[in-house]
């Protein structure tokens, strides 16, 4: 079994596809008001090119993989994809992140061709503040995302939520008390600056340390032991089915242990979510390169992976022109 392992000694075995650079959605913390400008189909990889690169990733070392976007259930045909990448001998795991609008129809699908877990981004148990902080959402299609995921067997299904200071902060004991009654694992995530109106400011911060100090207002957090390389410090409270997790890029950054790769939804392989280096994978493989070079080229993108991040010094905004989370696979 090989082993990708970076200049800093980090194992590099998780890879997030971004299938799409398309939302249903126009969340305020990442996208303008106005959209963005979307790559044309004939920009986007495909399925095949897609396995092509996993598969080679999966040589090297390679063990998991996260379907992202935008939101990877307008991509037509998804569950084909699963299937292929189902195929690859050596990939242990498939996850999916989706903001759940279209996951009640797609969950069987999703399970039949193989897929293993599912995240679900949800910022809002209330249906009015749910439908400001994404322009256009009905939570109650999200809903039922969550109850159909659950009902066809995904266990655990993961909620991730995005803390924003004076918006759901109020709903932190809502979201934890979700864990109470269902196999569901909740995940407040620190928010981190983008530069987007109208969440431009350093004021939109809430740091994970006092959403965990309120939910311990429900019991001990008692500490679940995890994968040395997970971003979330998870909890369980006894009496609970599910646990609750904590990711803090701003309060206690977590690069030390970051295994991730990024391939955008254009081709471009990276080895940060907050730097600008990247490769142009998929110009390579159109040129024909054979699969030795693919290989070295994934190489030269592990090499590239910066110690750590810098979002003390600039938001996302200010390193990615025309910048969206939907154009990096956030």
């Amino acid at each position: 079994m090989h082993n990708l392992i970076d200049k800093f000694d980090r194992t590099i075995d998780y890879l997030r596809v971004s299938v799409t650079d398309r939302c249903n959605l126009r969340c305020v913390y990442c996208m303008p008001a106005d959209g963005i400008v979307h790559n044309s189909q004939d920009n986007i990889l495909s399925f095949e090119e897609i396995y092509r690169i996993v598969n080679a990733a999966v040589r090297l070392g390679v063990r998991k993989v996260r379907i992202t976007g935008g939101e990877p259930l307008v991509r037509n045909d998804l569950p084909l994809l699963i299937e292929g990448l189902k195929t690859i001998h050596g990939l242990e795991e498939i996850a999916l992140t989706t903001n759940g609008i279209y996951l009640r129809d797609y969950a069987a699908p999703l399970k039949r061709a193989g897929l293993d877990r599912v995240n679900i981004s949800l910022d809002s148990l209330d249906p009015k503040k749910f439908r400001s902080i994404t322009r256009r959402g009905d939570l109650y299609k999200v809903l039922e995302g969550i109850e159909a995921s659950l009902s066809i067997g995904f266990s655990p299904v993961k909620i991730n939520t995005i803390l924003i200071k004076e918006i759901n902060e109020d709903e932190i004991l809502a979201f934890a008390n979700l864990a109470r009654t269902r196999h569901v694992h909740i995940r407040f995530i620190e928010y981190m600056p983008t530069g987007i109106e109208p969440l431009a400011s350093a004021d939109s911060f809430f740091s994970s340390f006092d959403a965990k100090a309120i939910c311990q207002s429900l019991g001990e957090l008692e500490p679940v032991n995890g994968h040395s390389s997970s971003a979330a410090r998870v909890f369980r409270i006894r009496g609970f089915y599910g646990t609750i997790g904590f990711i803090s890029p701003i309060s206690e950054p977590f690069c030390y242990s970051c295994n991730k790769l990024r391939l955008t939804s254009d081709g471009h392989l990276r080895s940060c979510l907050h730097s600008s280096h990247s490769v142009d994978i998929k110009g390579a493989m159109r040129r024909g390169i054979l699969e030795g070079r693919l290989e070295t080229l994934i190489k030269e993108v592990v090499a590239m992976k910066p110690q750590s991040h810098s979002l003390s010094e600039r938001p996302l905004g200010a390193i990615y022109e025309n910048f969206s989370m939907c154009q990096i696979g956030g």
